[in-house]
């Protein structure tokens, strides 16, 4: 006979078809953290890409991947560092993400 642990052993009761057992997936694997910051779950290579700030295509060094479903790509700094949480996209004439072609040009 199954037995239910979730409070204790306890003889599983077969007289209540349909009884459903609670576990731990009530509470985590649903829920849903409100309070945190989204967390870098993964950098990606951003070879090609470019950012439209103003006039200029800023080049990428990466994207960054959230845990919140979000990406957003990451440029050197005028410092020369990569800071993987100063997000492009906060520029404030960011107008959008263009791949940069790499086909040769023709000769004319």
């Amino acid at each position: 006979m199954p037995i239910n642990t979730t409070a204790g052993v306890v003889e599983y009761n077969r007289s209540r078809p349909g009884h459903v057992v609670n576990t731990s997936r009530v509470v985590d694997e649903d829920m849903v953290y409100e309070d945190e910051e989204p967390e870098i779950i993964a950098v990606l290579p951003a070879a090609g890409w470019c950012a439209a700030v103003g006039e200029a295509l800023v080049p990428l060094v990466a994207f960054v991947a959230l845990d919140s479903a979000k990406l957003y790509g990451v440029a050197v700094g005028n410092d020369g560092k990569v800071d993987l949480e100063d997000n492009i996209e906060d520029a404030v004439d960011f107008n959008g993400y263009h791949q940069a072609t790499n086909e040769p040009k023709e000769n004319q």
